[in-house]
């Protein structure tokens, strides 16, 4: 048996080399995009100063005990797109006269956060507007003047 040699050029060291500089060139590249179109799309995180968001912590610890003592009772359900809160007392009596507001955002996106402020009706408060459908974090403050009075945060869908 004779061995033929091969015409053209031998695959050397250098083409190894190659190889190997485009395999993980490559790699890096893609890991550089992807970190950038994370980094360039992230709204960034809720609290814009995490420091003074943990001072603020204690405050409130306070809210929700003077909260819980109330013993108020909320039911967020949505109609038509537009939220609707009843909101009852220890008895289940319910309760009026407060400034009702929720901030609506989308998990994913902090740029379409918006509040809506409800209106009183017969049994309880209604939005002013409709949200789109889709998923929503709603945030919901009942204040009476500058006092916080009852504030729950859920998650809802508007279908």
């Amino acid at each position: 048996m004779s061995i033929i040699p091969r015409e053209g050029h031998p695959f050397t060291g250098w083409h190894m080399l190659g190889v190997v500089f485009l395999f993980f060139g490559t790699i890096i590249a893609v890991n550089i995009a992807m970190a950038y179109w994370a980094v360039s799309t992230f709204p960034g995180l809720n609290a814009h100063n995490s420091y003074v968001a943990s001072q603020n912590y204690n405050v409130l610890l306070k809210d929700a005990a003077a909260q819980d003592e109330r013993g108020w009772k909320g039911k967020l359900t949505v109609d038509e797109g537009r939220p609707l809160l009843t909101l009852n007392d220890r008895t289940g009596s319910p309760i009026n006269g407060l400034d009702v507001s929720v901030l609506a955002g989308r998990p994913s996106n902090a740029s379409t956060d918006r509040e809506l402020k409800l209106e009183p009706i017969p049994g309880g408060y209604r939005a002013d507007q409709a949200l789109e459908r889709g998923r929503w974090l709603v945030e919901i403050v009942a204040r009476q003047g500058e006092e916080l009075l009852w504030r729950q945060t859920k998650s809802i869908t508007i279908e």
